[in-house]
């Protein structure tokens, strides 16, 4: 009898195995399991509908990698990490205290920048098949379209959360709680950075800025309020224009791009 019973949990186990890194959707051939979509459930903390639609896109990306032929050797990929750590003025050993303080390793921050260099040069061939239009007559026409992008507020409330710690300041965007004290500022001409005030005034009010380097570590800022919107004349401006005009181009072209692929590659719905 408890060799019955043994056997019974044996197999019962391995079936449970076999469930949680069961094959779930094939894209082209690449196969997703249950266990990719629950580990990027938990990682992205999204639903498992965002989470399956992020690994076939990442699936579609691979297969079309390979039709382009783009690769990354170590020595092209040491050259880069150089550049971006030369670009932040850091070093490689802060970075690797950084990272360990997020709780990843060189190793998969080395892969991770691996995708995301391999992923810029597939867009990029593909925008480089777009017609695109560089005239200054399209580009005051988007001027006028969307002048909103392109306005700067000149007074900007905000609270301003700082931190050693990356995973405190994203979990600010997803959870009201936080342990954080925040310092509530308002941002001018006067006192603060162009780019800075430029970054904000982008942003909606009750919205988080993307996470900045700061002297102390890691800053975020909320937007509480903005005032004194102004907006330039597009002579003034043209060249920024053009640059956000030819960038929207090339983004929309690689979006419809996926888009068709999206509806033509074979995807298989397993479970």
């Amino acid at each position: 009898m408890k060799k019955i019973l043994l056997s019974f949990y044996f197999f019962a186990n391995l079936a449970s195995a076999n469930t949680i890194d069961a094959i779930a959707v094939v894209v082209d051939k690449e196969p997703i399991t249950t266990y990719d979509i629950k580990q990027t459930m938990k990682n992205l903390n999204i639903s498992k509908d965002k989470a399956l639609q992020i690994l076939i896109n990442k699936k579609i990306e691979k297969s079309q990698m390979r039709r382009f032929g783009i690769f990354t050797s170590e020595l092209e990929l040491d050259n880069a990490i150089d550049k971006m750590l030369s670009q932040n003025n850091i070093t490689l050993d802060t970075l690797k205290a950084n990272l360990k303080i997020k709780g990843q390793t060189y190793k998969q921050f080395r892969e991770n920048f691996k995708q995301d260099l391999e992923k810029r040069k597939l867009y990029e061939q593909i925008a480089n098949t777009a017609k695109i239009d560089f005239s200054d007559i399209g580009a005051q026409n988007f001027f006028e379209q969307h002048q909103d992008k392109f306005s700067i507020f000149t007074e900007i409330a905000v609270k301003i959360y700082t931190s050693k710690n990356v995973k405190f300041l994203e979990s600010l965007k997803t959870s009201k709680n936080t342990m954080l004290k925040a310092e509530n500022a308002i941002l001018t001409p006067n006192n603060a950075d162009p780019r800075l005030l430029s970054l904000l005034s982008q942003i909606p009010i009750g919205q988080f800025s993307p996470i900045l380097n700061s002297k102390n570590g890691y800053q975020i800022y909320k937007v509480e309020n903005k005032n004194g919107m102004q907006t330039p004349e597009f002579e003034q401006i043209k060249n920024e224009v053009l640059n956000v005009y030819v960038g929207e181009q090339r983004q929309n072209y690689i979006q419809d791009y996926f888009d068709k692929l999206h509806s033509k590659i074979n995807i298989e719905y397993l479970r």
